[in-house]
């Protein structure tokens, strides 16, 4: 192996260079298949988990002094290739302890990318000699000159179990996404599956996308996938797994997002702080089939809540962030109106199933509180491959299909004028609606679960052409949670998604 004085002369790719001239390279074809073999082989034999190999003042450092350690910019991998991706890594450390393996390869070869501390800048740590032994990587990221030709940007980014995020053209992180989702907001214990090994491939000049194989193993399921990034003013990511069961119990979630939700214009709580809104989602849209949109405003409750969508025939589903005005936030460093929304929409037929939406309290803007996911009615079989693929789109629309209208807002007054009484106040988008002037007539149509009672259902036009849906409701104090749903129609059609909402009175 080269010594540090080589690897800084040469860089990654000198690194790489040398290792295949000591043999290390495999003369192989890697492809989804190629992954997939590797699964059904892990499958059929007992979990292992990996040691944690990561030292101990890495396992023990806090975010700040893990932020110390930064990737050197003259070691990114491919930087003096002339293509259009680059890759950059993650040092263990922190959260992020659990450590990868990671390969480059072609259509004919694949090749290991070796962990070296030469590739990072540790800057003012004192790190103990014996702990910068025996380290790997936690993770990668690819760049692409994604909002200027001549400045590379990070597109996306895999790190912890199976995590990753993506973003489009201006925007900044916000929401993740994962591979598997396994009892993600119980009852059951959560289980997290992870990503064991990469293989990236190495485009060539005028490739427009990234393929990323990885190799996921946990307690449960062995599994093989395939992402091809696509990155642009949205950046797509087409996501293909097999999935081996050892065992199937508990909640699957397929296609999972996760995303922050502290508080909003709906929100009681503000926790005294300066700003009008925090979150990087504000909503969970449902396209259970066909042309219905139901739309789920995000909350931030006291306990847990579970919320689930039938979906016999899914179009898609995600969380999205509509509030895209610097005004809604008042932040000039996190910039939630640019945190991007990721919309799901399966690749083929997938059976029946649901969505389940999973909102937890949250105390503060910087842990995730919030995962939605797809899961099947019927479990899949144990010993036998499960293929799923979908396209998630890494986004800024505010709607994806449906009725020309989408709700843009939620107000609530808790208590419109004592216990067991609340309103809602609703704006809808009209402006989408073009086939319906602004003095046309329209009718709200509200249902309630329970022995709740809709005292009044107001229907107004706002000073911007939007339509503003004010919905009374009475229930007694204490009884179970009503299920409230809002749309409007225009004779007798829904020109409208439909605004759906749990209320405990």
């Amino acid at each position: 192996m080269m010594n540090s004085f080589r690897i800084f002369r040469h860089g990654l790719a000198g690194l790489l260079v040398a290792l295949a001239s000591a043999g290390a390279v495999e003369r192989v074809d890697v492809d989804h298949a190629y992954v997939e073999r590797l699964a059904a082989k892990l499958a059929h034999s007992a979990y292992h988990a990996k040691s944690n190999q990561t030292p101990r003042f890495f396992r023990e450092m806090n975010y700040d002094q893990y932020r110390h350690i930064t990737f050197r910019e003259g070691m990114t991998l491919w930087r003096d290739d002339g293509l259009p991706f680059q890759l950059q890594f993650y040092h263990p450390g922190y959260l992020f302890t659990q450590t990868v393996r990671i390969n480059e390869c072609s259509d004919t070869h694949a090749q290991p990318i070796p962990f070296n501390t030469a590739l990072f800048d540790y800057h003012d740590l004192s790190i103990p000699m014996f702990s910068r032994w025996g380290l790997e990587f936690a993770g990668f990221r690819a760049m692409y000159p994604l909002n200027a030709a001549d400045k590379w940007d990070e597109v996306i980014s895999f790190l912890g179990a199976s995590y990753y995020r993506a973003l489009g053209r201006g925007q900044v992180y916000g929401a993740s996404a994962r591979g598997l989702a396994i009892n993600a907001g119980g009852p059951a214990a959560e289980e997290f599956p992870a990503f064991v090994e990469y293989w990236i491939r190495k485009p060539v000049a005028g490739d427009k996308t990234l393929t990323v194989h990885a190799l996921l193993d946990g307690p449960s399921v062995a599994g093989a996938y395939t992402f091809v990034v696509a990155p642009g003013v949205e950046t797509t990511i087409d996501t293909h797994a097999t999935l081996y069961f050892r065992q199937v119990g508990g909640t699957l979630g397929f296609a999972p997002v996760s995303s922050m939700f502290w508080f909003g214009e709906n929100s009681a709580e503000r926790f005294g702080d300066f700003r009008p809104e925090v979150h990087d989602s504000d909503g969970l849209l449902v396209a259970p089939g066909g042309d219905q949109r139901i739309w789920h405003p995000l909350t931030n409750p006291s306990g847990l809540i579970r919320t689930d969508v039938d979906a016999p025939a899914l179009v898609g589903f995600g969380l999205l962030q509509r509030d895209q005005d610097y005004r809604d936030y008042q932040d000039l460093e996190s910039r939630y109106e640019r945190r991007p929304a990721i919309w799901t929409e399966p690749i083929g037929s997938w059976p029946p199933g649901r969505v389940r939406l999973v909102e937890m309290a949250a105390h503060d803007e910087y842990h995730d509180n919030i995962t939605a996911f797809w899961t099947p009615r019927d479990p899949p079989p144990t010993e036998e491959k499960y293929e799923l693929a979908w396209k998630q789109h890494w986004t800024s629309r505010p709607t994806f299909g449906g009725p020309p209208g989408w709700v843009t807002a939620t107000r609530q007054t808790v208590r419109d004028g004592g216990a067991g009484r609340t309103k809602y106040v609703i704006d809808f988008d009209t402006h989408a609606l073009a086939a319906v002037k602004s003095d046309t007539k329209l009718e709200p149509d509200v249902s309630v679960t329970g022995g709740a009672k809709v005292l009044h259902a107001q229907l107004f036009l706002n000073d911007d052409g939007t339509r503003r849906l004010v919905v009374q409701l009475q229930a007694p104090p204490g009884s179970a949670p009503v299920d409230i749903r809002a749309s409007l129609r225009h004779e007798n059609q829904t020109i409208t998604e439909t605004w759906a909402n749990r209320w405990q009175p």
